[in-house]
């Protein structure tokens, strides 16, 4: 596999380095629960300490909150959001930031900042993100949702770490994963449900689908070719009611 956040990328891109001040392009004192959470976790404290140094916890809600470390072949990355996950409004997405990370003797250095690349979910907090292979190239998938005037949905968003930087795959419209009326549906006999599961194998991610509803269970599958910023709907569909059943129309 060709990682493209690897050393020879991060060789090239060493021009346009992000400086520690503006590792984040956002808040630079941590969120009160931070210093705990790293105390629990050795190897995200060693990315965190790596990207943004040992900054002072706040109260303030626009504050730095390192989420997860991903792992690939020759780098990690740091993926860190502002403000508590969980604590945002309701309709507030966590804004994500990525830091490559260079593993060295004894910890990391940094290689460079992707600020503010994508945002998701709700409550300012994103359901899942995953280290993958796009192809040939390193990437994440971020799966975010939330409960909206009763319907529950979750959406997925690819990212690929290109030549050009990390870019989103953009599929034209929101990728839904699944979707839910329950909430919002008083009889049960017209409540709709969309469950999915996903699967990227080389250029194509495959998306299998389950409807269940008042005439029960139906499978379909839809499958995108990955392109070097889109994604292409190569067979199949989503399911016409999974827009229903996320609130979409």
């Amino acid at each position: 596999m060709r990682a493209l956040i690897a050393l020879p990328f991060v060789v090239a891109i060493g021009a346009s380095l992000s400086s520690p001040a503006a590792a984040a392009d956002g808040p630079q004192r941590y969120c009160r629960s931070v210093p705990a959470n790293l105390k629990s976790n050795s190897d995200l404290a060693a990315a965190a300490r790596a990207a943004f140094g040992q900054p002072q916890a706040t109260d303030d809600e626009t504050c730095l909150y390192p989420l997860q470390l991903l792992k690939y072949a020759d780098v990690d990355v740091l993926i860190s959001q502002n403000g508590e996950p969980g604590e945002g409004c309701h309709g507030c997405e966590a804004d994500l930031s990525a830091t490559v990370l260079k593993r060295v003797p004894g910890g990391y250095k940094k290689a460079r900042t992707f600020a503010s690349f994508g945002q998701g979910g709700s409550h300012g907090a994103v359901a899942a993100i995953t280290a993958i292979a796009i192809g040939g190239d390193d990437g994440m998938a971020v799966e975010s949702g939330g409960t909206f005037q009763g319907y529950t949905l979750s959406a997925l968003d690819l990212y690929a770490f290109r030549k050009t930087g990390l870019v989103r795959l953009d599929p034209g419209a929101t990728l839904l994963l699944t979707g839910d009326t329950g909430g919002a549906e008083a009889d049960a006999s017209k409540a709709i449900e969309v469950d999915a599961a996903w699967a990227l194998t080389g250029d194509e991610l495959t998306i299998d689908y389950r409807v269940s509803d008042g005439r029960g269970k139906r499978d379909s599958r839809a499958v995108w070719s990955v392109g070097e910023t889109t994604l292409t709907l190569k067979s199949g569909a989503p399911p016409k009611e999974l827009a229903k059943a996320a609130g979409q129309e």
